[in-house]
C-alpha cells in the first residue's frame, strides 16, 4: 500500500553561511576575559570599533577639488582686502 501513503515533508535545514568580523572579535574576547555582565562592554567595543571605521574613511577620502578652490578663493579675498586696507591705512 506504498501508493496511499502520504510522503512525509522534507525538513527545513538552514546553516546561514554569513562571516561577521565584529562578531567573531567579541566572541574571542568573551573566551578570553570570560563573561561579562551587562551590556557596556558591548558597547565600548562598537564605539571603538566606529571610530577605527570613521578614521579609516576619513583618510581614505580625498578633499574634493571643490572644496580647495573654494578655501584658496576666500584666502585670495581675505589677502586683497588685507592689502586694500593697509595700504589706505
Amino acid at each position: 500500500m506504498a501508493f496511499f501513503s502520504p510522503k512525509k515533508p522534507r525538513k527545513f535545514e538552514y546553516k546561514p553561511r554569513f562571516y561577521d568580523p565584529k562578531k567573531e572579535e567579541l566572541e574571542q574576547l568573551k573566551a578570553k576575559y570570560g563573561p561579562i555582565e551587562g551590556e557596556s562592554f558591548k558597547r565600548r567595543i562598537n564605539f571603538r570599533q566606529a571610530m577605527h571605521e570613521k578614521k579609516d574613511e576619513k583618510i581614505g577620502k580625498p578633499i574634493s577639488i571643490l572644496r580647495i578652490i573654494l578655501i584658496a578663493s576666500l584666502l585670495l579675498v581675505a589677502l586683497y582686502f588685507l592689502l586694500t586696507f593697509v595700504e589706505r591705512w
